[in-house]
């Protein structure tokens, strides 16, 4: 049986990836007019680590980096303009207030079009679990860009009853001026998100599923 489970697991990757590649052909079609860059944001990093796993070990920070790196080289294959705040395990200044002012300012002052911040949740009960994205609705498209990534999310866990959620009191979402969201990944302090959350092979599904919502936002914005 569990050989039989991973077969169709394997298959219906094999599936999204297919998916992919026409999905690519699309989005590399209406880059032929312009060029999109997309700024990804690896929360946390250095003296900061974020959320950990009920016995300390597992860290928000490089789970996120992973992933960041992970959707940095799908980007640059698929021809789009991609950068990173933070590329190693490093804070982007000595305090935790200056470095998500800094955050702010990079994806501010550049010229992206659209921006993704990554993050890992944790929560006092080990129940609670799922991934999910969060938006700003001070920008329309924010909403479109958090539920297309959203329901790519949920081919990675069908169980997943979470939906995109406008949130208040995040500095990041209520300062940033360019369209985007968060995106949190999971919860490490619950055992089947933490699983999925320290498999590379999993990660790379996760951030294909990233991927294919941004691009499918890109396809639907037509600019």
């Amino acid at each position: 049986m569990k050989k039989l489970k991973k077969n169709i697991l394997f298959l219906l990757f094999a599936i999204l990836v297919c998916i992919t590649f026409f999905s690519v052909k699309k989005v590399v079609a209406i880059s032929n007019e312009k060029t999109h860059f997309i700024y990804i944001d690896a929360g946390h990093g250095g003296f900061d680590g974020g959320a950990t796993s009920l016995d300390k070990t597992i860290i928000e920070k490089d789970i996120t980096l992973k992933v960041c790196l992970y959707l940095e080289a799908y980007f640059k294959k698929t021809g789009l303009k991609v950068k990173l705040t933070r590329s190693k395990d490093e804070a982007l200044a000595k305090s935790k207030r200056d470095d998500i002012l800094k955050r702010v300012s990079l994806i501010n002052d550049s010229a992206c079009d659209i921006y993704i911040s990554i993050h890992a949740n944790a929560y006092p009960s080990s129940s609670v679990k799922g991934a999910q994205t969060f938006y700003n609705k001070n920008l329309e498209d924010n909403l479109l860009l958090a539920s297309k990534i959203m329901n790519y999310l949920y081919l990675v866990d069908s169980t997943n009853k979470r939906v995109p959620k406008d949130i208040s009191g995040k500095y990041l979402l209520d300062n940033t001026q360019k369209v985007g969201c968060l995106v949190e990944l999971g919860f490490l302090t619950n055992e089947s998100d933490l699983e999925k959350l320290t498999d590379d092979e999993q990660l790379r599904k996760i951030s294909l599923m990233i991927y294919l919502g941004i691009l499918e936002y890109l396809e639907e914005k037509g600019s």
